[in-house]
This record gives structure tokens, sequence and C-alpha cells, in this order.
């Protein structure tokens, strides 16, 4: 069962309250990470903080485990889910982007605007929580330099290893881009 963690500031406590709502009604396992009431004192860096560590803990014992922050600010919680080390947040307007998001960058936390309408936020919620990451070469290649400079502060460059029979080859028997990846450094 896939696993929501949810949280929101003063400005989203309504409408994450009603996603993570449907996200129980959906069959999803809920975690609330946010005050039960709303605070106006309250600040979204702890609950984006909570939220993308709770979701990389998950993920790392192999637990199917996302993250949604309902903000005030969408932008401003995107920047701080970021700062913990594997959580890869994004902020979508539509349920495509939230595909995309997940697809291209393998983003583990959607942070919404508090000010969304219910019904599209939902449908973002559950396009991102349902599609997966492109599982190619390349993609997997961009995800590990993203993660070597969270880890080390460069990007050194990756070599992958294929066999013959996973070497993309066109009808003219030529290699095509991205089929094959070499280090960039012994080139």
């Amino acid at each position: 069962m896939t696993r929501i963690h949810f949280a929101a500031d003063h400005g989203g406590h309504r409408l994450g309250r009603a996603l993570a709502k449907r996200a129980d009604a959906s069959g999803f396992d809920v975690v609330w990470h946010a005050a039960e009431d709303p605070d106006p004192g309250d600040d979204y860096p702890i609950y984006a903080v909570r939220v993308g560590q709770a979701v990389v803990a998950d993920q790392d014992a192999g637990v199917d485990a996302f993250g949604v922050l309902v903000l005030d600010e969408a932008v401003a919680g995107v920047v701080a889910a970021n700062k913990v080390n594997g959580a890869r947040a994004a902020t979508t307007t539509s349920p495509r982007a939230a595909m995309n998001a997940r697809a291209v960058v393998d983003a583990n936390v959607l942070v919404v605007e508090g000010v969304a309408y219910e019904e599209s936020a939902w449908l973002n919620v559950y396009a991102f929580v349902t599609a997966g990451m492109e599982q190619t070469v390349e993609r997997g290649r961009q995800i590990l330099q993203i993660e070597e400079f969270e880890n080390a502060g460069t990007i050194e460059g990756w070599a992958v290893q294929l066999e013959p029979e996973q070497i993309l080859l066109g009808g003219d028997g030529w290699h095509r881009p991205g089929a094959v990846l070499r280090d960039h450094r012994s080139s």
C-alpha cells in the first residue's frame, strides 16, 4: 500500500485535511505531520522538513511513499523540502505536470498551493502518487547526477556498462543518442 505523508501550514490546512481524507478513502496509508488545527503562527519549513525526512526514510526502508505539502506559498515549500537529502520536491499545476515530475526527476514530494481548488488539487495528488519514473538509462543517470551533487557537491559523470543486447541500434546499425553512456572524462 502506498503511504502518503501529508502536512499543511495555516494557508493550506483546510485543503490539506481534505486531500488527506480523500487519500485515506482511496485506500492510501495516510500520515499527518502538521498541527491538528490551523495555527496562524506556524511556519512551513518544519513541515517541509518533516515530510521530506519521512518520505526518504520510508523509501530507504523499501516503503512505497510520497509526500504532499499544502502551503500558503508552494514554491517556498519546494525550496525547503529540497534541503532534505534525498527529497525531490516539485510543485505542479496539472495532473500531466504531476506525472511528468515523477517521470522525469522521480519527484517524491508534491507541494500544492493552499488556495487550489480541492478537485484540481486531488487530481494532481492522485496523478503524482500513481505515476512512475521513466525507466531509462538516461533518467537513471540524471537522478544519479543530482544525488551525486547533493552528497558530494560535484558531478563527475557516470560510466554505465551495458550488455550488447541492451544497446539500442537503429536500422542502419548506428548507436542512438543516450543508448550507450560513456564517462565523459575518459573521452
